[in-house]
């Protein structure tokens, strides 16, 4: 029985450990893909947004943060969409 729960803690500590890396990881990464024009829109210099707003893809229902969505003007409205490829579908569908 001691020997399985030393299995047992063993188990919880590397899961522990690969979450924290896994986090980490995340954080570092995550502002290189913003600087690479994840952030820049279709339809150029979109409104000021509030850091952390979210919006949700019209053609997927996914939500994306304002901050690194695809953009697309319509309307006197902004949508926002999760990647070139919903952006894409989008368009054709409303062409």
């Amino acid at each position: 029985m001691g020997e399985f729960l030393g299995y047992l803690t063993d188990a919880v500590l590397l899961l522990i450990t690969l979450r924290f890396l896994y986090g980490a990881l995340r954080q570092l990464l995550a502002p290189r893909a913003a600087a690479q024009g994840g952030g820049r829109g279709v339809a150029g210099a979109a409104a000021p947004v509030s850091p952390g707003e979210m919006a949700r893809d019209p053609e997927c229902g996914m939500f994306v943060s304002t901050e690194v969505s695809r953009r697309l003007k319509r309307g006197g409205q902004t949508l926002h969409f999760c990647s070139d490829d919903c952006l894409e579908k989008y368009k054709r569908r409303a062409s």
